[in-house]
């Protein structure tokens, strides 16, 4: 999967990070973001992509290691963040943790862990992933994600109004979807699935070493990414379904059935800890 992205972060930025739901949906993240983790504090942030986040992060004092298992995304990141304090890029790969490499975690305390935008759907089970994180985090510490759930009722609409019933139920293919990225007319696919966790898939997979603490839709009344330059092209549209969103889509009962949901989870303290 990195070589996809491989192919995409040279226009990651215009394509995505520039466009105006991605700058909202971004916004939100960096709200919660910013009362998790305070300024002297150590991130870790989990498929940073162009450093975007990290860069946020960075210029409130965090300190921030920001990984990704894709080498052009890294390069980018690194440019971005370029004279930027107390940040450290890594390579790091979620499907191949306990494989080395990971050496950059040991020895340090790490207040806070992220990963935004279904950085998590690369994977199919979330429990090596708790486990390891648990290894790195303080009890106390905080974890954040932002996940694509199985039920996302804008892309079901959607492509299934213009007969597309493949892309609207995709999310529910049994053994995950096949990966494929497609931001303003660019497709990428490649031979490996993405899977679509739950709230409750999620939160059982990171106990018994974390207890959820948050959740929220991201994106309850926007569109999935194909879409937003449909929506982008009409701007009194867009701002009245951002302004919508930010007024009723931050329900919790409702996170599972937008784009994205933001999930929090505090690293409990555990037996081991106790007597360690």
């Amino acid at each position: 999967m990195p070589s996809a992205f491989d192919t995409l972060a040279p226009t990651y930025d215009a394509d995505f990070t520039a466009s105006p739901i991605a700058r909202h949906l971004r916004g939100r993240v960096h709200a919660r973001l910013d009362r998790l983790v305070a300024s002297g504090e150590t991130a870790l942030e989990l498929g940073c992509g162009t450093g975007e986040d990290a860069l946020h992060l960075a210029r409130r004092g965090v300190h921030v290691i920001a990984t990704d298992a894709s080498e052009a995304m890294l390069t980018a990141t690194r440019a971005k963040l370029v004279g930027a304090a107390h940040v450290r890029v890594e390579r790091l790969d979620l499907q191949n943790l306990n494989h080395g490499g990971t050496e950059f975690t040991e020895g340090r305390e790490i207040n806070m862990v992220f990963a935004n935008f279904g950085v998590l759907n690369c994977l199919e089970d979330w429990r090596p992933l708790a486990a390891w994180l648990a290894r790195r985090l303080r009890p106390g510490g905080r974890a954040a994600f932002g996940v694509m759930p199985p039920l996302c009722l804008w892309e079901i609409g959607w492509h299934a109004l213009h007969g597309e019933f493949g892309v609207a139920f995709r999310r529910w293919q049994r053994g995950g979807a096949q990966f494929g990225i497609n931001h303003r007319g660019t497709e990428i696919t490649e031979g490996r699935a993405i899977h679509y966790p739950s709230p409750r898939r999620l939160a059982q997979d990171f106990a018994p070493w974390f207890r959820r603490t948050h959740i929220e839709p991201l994106g309850l009344l926007l569109p999935p990414s194909d879409v937003y330059g449909v929506i982008e092209k009409r701007p009194r549209l867009l701002r009245a379904l951002v302004a919508l969103d930010d007024r009723i889509g931050r329900n919790p009962a409702l996170a599972a059935c937008a784009d994205h949901y933001w999930i929090e989870f505090e690293r409990a303290s555990t037996s081991a800890d106790r007597t360690a």
